[in-house]
């Protein structure tokens, strides 16, 4: 995947949409159920907090909400001026925060309360949450934040600027003719070492006109592009230019989002040359292609004439694609024309706009504009550009022009019919239909997913860097899930003196990933026992659990754990049977960016909530009550004293009728027990554990904090960066486990405890339950099924989110049915349940991220 961000928002381009990872993860979690229970055991309890509050705050990162909430402390004029803050009229948009705010409030009410019976209206209110987006929708229109257009701008400042289309090569042969001709005739420069335009343009033209005789010549133009991270069209004249313009260009007005990124390239034609010597022919071209400019008695000179790409994003309004460049120029003196295409060794730092170029072209055409489209539209791709730049030789370049070129013949041959797909889209989601829907969601999602099941597997092994990318996603996806499970597992074992700890836990993870992961739609969507779930389940202790609620209502009524536990999954999963054979997915329609950064929001507070509440706990325990323990320790140290003088007394009266040794022998176990009894009271008082515990949380959150960052860094190479980047989670665990566990393992932080009943692979007895018993547990099910759906579903729809730009569709009825399954297996053996997990299944998305850098306004800015 490619992913785009600046320092408030992120934008994905391509996606490996691969099983891979899913499946070897989890197989992994299912070898550590071996592990268990050591060395498991020896992840202290604080890296487990320290990685809530990890994934806490970086899943809010292109949190809107968060955003506009950061507005208390930060000025607006701290933004871009393009940027939708400064856009969107304030009193709009913090009305539109405050319901949004009002909103999670009663969802956290709700979530954190202590009563259980309050817990289970909160999945009713998550989904009013829909509704009351689905009323609120005419009057904020989250659409109203998106924008994107291509500019063509001339001459030196001030610019003149038009819209300038892409190229359509399912219509214009002349497309398909320049690439054709540049294939035949280009002169190829790989990996140029140069550090300013003047040195690239050079090296470029020397290419060009090496060896070559001198004629006369005809008019003729030169177009020269230099490509980097996005795409922005700009094309400048120069003095030596002829000021006429394209019709064919100018009237077109249709505008193309292109968000992408690379590096430079070169392209450059030329054709027999005039008597003019070579050094004339460079020497007239490059006074062609730059242009002079004053500016505060500085001079210094730029390209002339410019094509690039402008997009107008959500976040971070007008950007422009710094890794390449199409720069315009007409020449006199060339008759036969030349093509050249020049990779350069690093990116290059052009001037404003233009800091990171890696890519230049330079060619002929009667029409030096419509040569720029072409070339421009091939360029504007990430993903091509990227490859262009990890192409081994020149043979590999070419191909990939040609590829590319059929591509996008076929992409703009689609996109002609368009507007008919998109009315018949509409028409589907929108207009009520007569005809039965049942099933009809689940066929189509099959008939979606099932003819692309074997690229699921592909394209995890093909593709520059793609092993690492899978092999880092494979390890950051395994502690990512097997740490929140082992948490839940243990606050499980709390809640239900040990009916469901670690152990079920894991093997639940476990058999759901795995089956999921074969059978599953969307395999990036990751399964788990989460947050919201437990929340809504959690009895009235400081801690939450998944099975709590049940727990008190066996023992209330004196049922049989598993059966009822069962029941109610069994219930839950029948639920969920309907919801996907009815569509009830397509509610969805209406769960806009607001209804989802509500609830990533409240999953965010959930784990900050547990990783203070784990800590608060032990403070409570180690620290603050030790004046309690002191004052109890010195009345107990008066009661001891009184109660040895008493049975010294005792002892001597009864001295003439005991030996001598027994005397002693009895008055030394009485004070035996006395002091023990003062010293275990004693030792209730250990600040240093406390102390350690938030050391620990602390230092895993800033490990994974520093390494994820690391990329913004000058140190090490850019590969290694990435690689720290990658190992950012696994790398905080594995550390801090060890500085937990063996330096400071004369501190005697509390173990958490494993299961105690052992399991068996049996079916459960629901033969325990009664008719009262099975309504009962319909009755609980129902909420919970709304929560499974709710979760799962807005999972989905943000690991789908159009800005990741998948491709391979959607699946919600599909996925919902398979959870349904999943569940329904895990519920006849007493295991937990699982479902669609916030953070973790958009975090697996960006796991899988190439990320690429780009300059905006001094700060450094990463493309994924």
């Amino acid at each position: 995947m490619t992913l785009e961000s600046s320092a408030h928002a992120s934008r994905v381009v391509r996606v490996r949409e691969t099983r891979i990872t899913s499946i070897f993860a989890h197989i992994g979690i299912g070898l550590s159920i071996l592990m268990l229970p050591t060395p498991l055991t020896y992840i202290p309890r604080p890296v487990l907090a320290g990685l809530f509050a990890y994934m806490a705050v970086t899943s809010v990162s292109d949190n809107q909400l968060w955003e506009r909430i950061q507005l208390v402390f930060i000025e607006q004029s701290a933004y871009p001026p393009s940027h939708y803050i400064r856009r969107v009229p304030q009193r709009r948009m913090h009305l539109f925060t405050g319901l949004q705010l009002l909103q999670l409030a009663v969802l956290c009410g709700c979530g954190f309360t202590e009563v259980p019976f309050i817990k289970m209206v909160f999945p009713i209110l998550l989904f009013f949450q829909i509704l009351i987006r689905k009323q609120a929708m005419h009057t904020f229109d989250g659409s109203a934040f998106e924008h994107s257009r291509l500019h063509w701008t001339k001459g030196a400042p001030p610019h003149v600027t038009k819209n300038l289309p892409l190229k359509d090569f399912s219509a214009e042969v002349r497309a398909n003719l320049d690439i054709k001709m540049f294939i035949k005739e280009a002169t190829l420069l790989l990996d140029l070492e140069a550090s300013s335009i003047d040195e690239i343009i050079q090296e470029m033209l020397n290419a060009v006109f090496r060896e070559q005789a001198a004629t006369t010549t005809n008019n003729s133009s030169t177009t020269i592009a230099a490509s980097g991270h996005r795409f922005y069209l700009t094309p400048t004249h120069s003095p030596r230019e002829s000021t006429v313009d394209c019709d064919e260009s100018s009237n077109h007005t249709r505008s193309h989002t292109l968000n992408r990124a690379t590096g430079g390239n070169l392209f450059s034609t030329t054709n027999k040359m005039s008597t003019l010597s070579r050094e004339d022919l460079i020497e007239e071209a490059k006074r062609a292609l730059l242009l002079e400019i004053q500016y505060n008695e500085q001079a210094y000179r730029r390209l002339a004439k410019t094509i690039k790409s402008v997009s107008f994003h959500e976040n971070e309004g007008i950007t422009t694609d710094q890794s390449w460049i199409c720069a315009l120029c007409s020449l006199k003196s060339i008759q036969k024309r030349y093509l050249a295409l020049a990779r350069l060794a690093y990116p290059v730092n052009l001037g404003r706009s233009n800091e990171g170029t890696q890519i230049i072209l330079l060619k002929k055409t009667k029409c030096e504009i419509e040569l720029g489209r072409t070339f421009a539209t091939i360029l504007s791709d990430l993903e091509f550009r990227r490859q262009l730049i990890y192409a081994q030789d020149e043979n590999e370049v070419k191909a990939l022009l040609c590829s590319r070129a059929h591509e996008l013949a076929e992409e703009h041959e689609q996109l002609r019919r368009g507007p008919d797909k998109i009315n018949e889209l509409i028409d589907e989601c929108f207009k009520p239909e007569p005809r039965c829907q049942f099933m009809s969601g689940l066929i189509a999602d099959l008939r979606r997913r099932l003819p692309l099941y074997p690229s699921d597997f592909v394209d995890g092994l093909r593709g520059y860097q793609t092993a690492r990318k899978v092999t880092t996603s494979i390890l950051f996806l395994y502690f990512a899930c097997l740490l929140p499970s082992i948490a839940f597992g243990v606050l499980n074992y709390n809640n239900t003196c040990g009916k469901i700890g670690v152990f079920r836990i894991l093997l639940s993870q476990t058999i759901g990933g795995l089956f999921f992961g074969f059978i599953g739609g969307q395999p990036l969507t990751i399964l788990l026992t989460t947050a919201p779930i437990a929340l809504y389940v959690k009895r009235k202790s400081t801690s939450f659990c998944i099975t709590a609620v049940i727990y008190t209502v066996t023992v209330s009524y004196n049922l049989e754990f598993y059966a009822f536990f069962g029941c109610v999954g069994l219930f839950n999963a029948a639920f969920l049977f309907i919801y996907a054979a009815f569509d009830a997915s397509r509610i969805m329609r209406w769960s806009t960016r607001s209804t989802e950064e509500i609830f990533a929001m409240f999953v965010s507070i959930a784990f900050l909530v547990e990783a203070y509440r784990d800590t608060a706990k032990e403070f409570r325990k180690y620290y603050f009550d030790c004046v309690t323990s002191q004052e109890c320790r010195n009345s107990s140290a008066v009661v001891a004293a009184n109660a040895t003088g008493r049975t010294d007394r005792t002892l001597l009266n009864l001295q003439p009728t005991l030996p001598h040794p027994n005397h002693q022998a009895i008055a030394a176990d009485v004070n035996a027990n006395i002091n023990a009894s003062l010293a275990e009271v004693v030792t209730t008082c250990k600040p240093e554990v406390a102390i350690l515990y938030l050391l620990l949380l602390a230092c895993t959150y800033w490990i994974c904090i520093s390494m994820l960052n690391f990329t913004k860094t000058p140190f090490l190479t850019e590969t290694k960066r990435e690689l720290i980047h990658d190992f950012a989670l696994p790398c905080a665990v594995l550390v801090m486990s060890f500085v937990g566990s063996y330096l400071f393992k004369k501190v005697e932080l509390e173990p958490y405890n494993v299961d105690t009943e052992s399991f068996e692979w049996k079916i459960v007895d629901f033969r325990t339950l009664n008719w009262a018993n099975v309504l009962g547990a319909m009755a609980l099910s129902f909420p919970l099924s709304l929560l499974f759906f709710m979760e799962q579903n807005i999972a989905s729809v943000i690991v789908n989110s159009p800005s990741n730009k998948l491709k391979k569709g959607t699946s919600y009825h599909w996925d919902l049915f398979v959870v349904g399954v999943i569940n329904t297996l895990l519920s006849l053996f007493g295991l937990p349940w699982v479902h669609g997990a916030l953070p973790q299944s958009p975090m697996h998305v960006r796991s899988l991220a190439d990320m690429e850098e780009r300059i905006t306004m001094g700060n450094c800015v990463q493309q994924m």
